[in-house]
């Protein structure tokens, strides 16, 4: 009885399961797997003959030694001792093994690269072999990635080579996707390390391209990356996938001629045709997989989301104006009135309960957020409710004046002062005295002024320009911005003594994609607003409608949500649909489907299916430029499929309409 032991690491292992053809290798694939680093995945075979047993080297790497010699093809004798690497295996043979023996007398001859018409190529028969195994392997493994670095791999192995790359067609380039060296390591900056004209030859071309020396090669004449790269032995196949070529798998070799045989391109087309159809169901089961994820996504957002539109939805106009009576009477959970600024907020009620210990002093406040959540509704209400309340409310936008006529406008000015200045002025802080002066987008103020205003805010003088008098003023100070002011002051833009001195009290108003609860009863007040302005009927509005509103992040906040309410009331008659609303809005949030028991699941998702079907087609029509051949090869669907569901989504190209 034939029998293996292996020693390695200090331990040993016996193999006795020696069979017709035993494979020995670094891969699990292999009967004798050998944990070496030196070894190949597949590295050498032993074959059982009526003679005896014979070891063959699969073209190795690092070559198989038996009895301390490189050998290529060896019948084995009993005490012969096999070295891979690290690894010795001591080949033992008692007598003549049970097994059923093969005669392989073409086997050890050199291969012809032919396959007889008669006597069967016992070589050929494990090449097939192997092919099948390779195909296994490949189309086990549905991680796109790793499949294609299992692709490189193999080439590496069953080819050999100084390089190896795979190298894939995205977006109308051809793209290095995994490379490897004769070490089977990565290459760094691959796509510099590639003749792209050889593959893009073979790209365009769909056929296999073989060169014995590229150097020398007329083909090639023209290619700079051939000479640059000093390439000799080159050999590509391309990757097809149903009879549309999809990338290139290319090996080459820089120092030596005549690497590659014709055999070798015929085994290297046998594995791109088996990579090829790998990666199409890679690519395919990894599109699938993020469509189920998706809507498994979405269809565990539903239950959720419907328990907060329904909610909205389902309010009439009157329940609506219920709500509004009893915010209304909310206000006498605060010691002052906030009827102006709309909400059920907790957040904003946070606010106002801060505000009701400070109105009544006259210490500065800074309002901070995003343009559009009402800041200048809060200095109004802290104005309009303190004691100051009978004298004036001035309002300036800082960003608005320009910096020459700063001093001018806060100051005043006396006649005479400059050109043009005919007779004596008010500046703002004298307009405000007694009252409060609110100034937005204090960060903008030129750094000139921030001096000049620090000087009054501690003093509480001023001198209008061209004067010599100077008046006292008694200003409350209210400022805001959208910027952050605390980070311009560190950065150097804003003064840092003046930001103390405006930032006694901070209020930061939350976004409205913060306090989306408010969107129904703003949505209510602006309709209600404008049918009195205009004196027409109260528009109603769809569920769906609110849906989208709902579902918007809001990023211009309430400002943005009250010019849209009016731009579809304006498109609208009684009722606003969803088709009278902005189109940056929808897109937003698609699938809020509602009416929880009207609709089932299975319509639910149906309905998901089909926009995300519309919206695939319609972007890779826009993307191919309307070329319909194109766009159902790229989408994998037949002509007369892609005219149907045009059709039937009533698609049209952008600019036709």
């Amino acid at each position: 009885m034939a029998r293996l032991v292996v020693k390695s690491g200090g331990e040993e292992r016996v193999f006795e399961a020696i069979s017709a053809i035993t494979t020995i290798g670094r891969s699990s694939e292999n009967m004798l797997e050998i944990d070496d680093i030196n070894s190949s995945r597949y590295h050498c075979e032993v074959i059982q003959t009526d003679k005896g047993y014979v070891l063959k080297d699969l073209d190795s790497r690092n070559g198989t030694l038996v009895n301390g010699k490189f050998v290529s093809r060896t019948v084995l004798k009993p005490g012969d001792r096999i070295e891979i690497g690290q690894t010795q295996i001591l080949f033992e043979d008692e007598g003549k093994s049970k097994f059923e023996t093969v005669d392989i007398s073409t086997r050890i001859r050199e291969d012809s690269g032919k396959l007889p018409a008669v006597d069967f190529d016992i070589g050929r028969e494990e090449q097939l072999i192997k092919l099948l195994e390779i195909n296994m392997a490949l189309s086990g493994e549905l991680n796109l990635q790793k499949l294609l670095e299992l692709i490189m791999d193999t080439v590496v192995d069953v080819i050999g080579g100084e390089r190896g790359f795979l190298i894939l067609e995205e977006d109308g380039k051809l793209n290095v996707k995994v490379s490897r060296n004769i070490d089977r390591e990565s290459i760094k900056k691959p796509d510099f390390k590639v003749s792209h004209s050889i593959a893009a030859d073979v790209f365009k071309g769909g056929s296999p391209l073989i060169a014995s020396d590229a150097l020398e090669d007329d083909r090639f004449s023209s290619y700079m990356s051939v000479y640059g790269l000093k390439l000799r032995s080159v050999l590509a196949a391309p990757l097809k996938i149903k009879n549309r070529t999809v990338g290139v798998i290319y090996v080459d070799n820089r120092f030596e001629r005549d690497v590659f045989q014709p055999s070798k391109m015929q085994l290297l087309e046998y594995l791109a045709s088996q990579a090829a159809v790998a990666i199409d169901n890679a690519r395919l089961f990894e599109e699938n997989e993020r469509k189920q994820q998706d809507l498994e996504r979405k269809s565990e957002e539903l239950d959720a989301l419907n328990r907060r539109l329904v909610a909205r939805v389902e309010q009439t106009s009157h329940q609506l104006e219920e709500e509004r009576t009893k915010i209304s009477g909310r206000q006498s959970l605060f010691k002052n009135d906030y009827s102006a600024i709309i909400t059920r907020d907790q957040k904003m009620h946070d606010i106002f309960k801060m505000l009701d210990k400070v109105i009544e002093t006259n210490v500065p406040v800074l309002i901070q957020g995003e343009s559009g959540t009402g800041k200048e509704l809060i200095a109004r209400a802290i104005h309009f409710n303190s004691p100051r309340k009978d004298k004036p409310f001035v309002s300036e936008n800082c960003a608005a004046i320009p910096e020459t006529l700063l001093e001018s406008e806060f100051f005043g000015y006396m006649k005479g002062a400059f050109t043009g200045a005919v007779t004596d002025k008010q500046g703002l802080f004298e307009v405000a005295d007694k009252g409060t002066l609110f100034l937005d987008e204090i960060a903008e103020m030129a750094p000139s002024m921030q001096t000049k205003f620090l000087r009054v805010l501690q003093e509480g003088e001023i001198r209008r320009l061209g004067g010599k008098n100077i008046i006292n003023v008694d200003v409350r100070l209210i400022s805001a911005t959208n910027k952050d002011l605390f980070k311009r002051t560190q950065d150097k833009n804003f003064r840092e003594d003046l930001f103390y001195r405006l930032n006694v009290i901070t209020v930061t108003l939350p976004p409205l994609r913060d306090r989306k609860d408010d969107i129904p009863i703003l949505v209510n007040h602006f309709l209600t607003s404008i049918a009195q302005k205009t004196e027409t009927e109260k528009r109603e509005i769809d569920p769906k409608a609110m849906d989208m509103l709902f579902g918007y992040d809001w990023p211009g906040n309430v400002r943005e949500l009250g010019n849209e309410i009016e731009r579809a009331v304006a498109l609208s008659r009684d009722l606003i649909k969803p088709e009278h609303l902005s189109r940056s809005i929808s897109p937003t949030r698609r699938f809020r489907p509602i009416g929880v028991g009207v609709r089932t699941l299975k319509e639910i998702v149906a309905e998901a299916v089909d926009e995300v079907e519309r919206e695939t087609i319609s972007e890779v029509l826009e993307r191919t430029g309307w070329h319909k051949t194109k766009t159902s090869s790229l989408l994998g669907i037949s002509r007369p499929t892609l005219d149907a569901k045009i059709e039937k989504y009533d698609l049209k190209r952008k600019g036709s309409e």
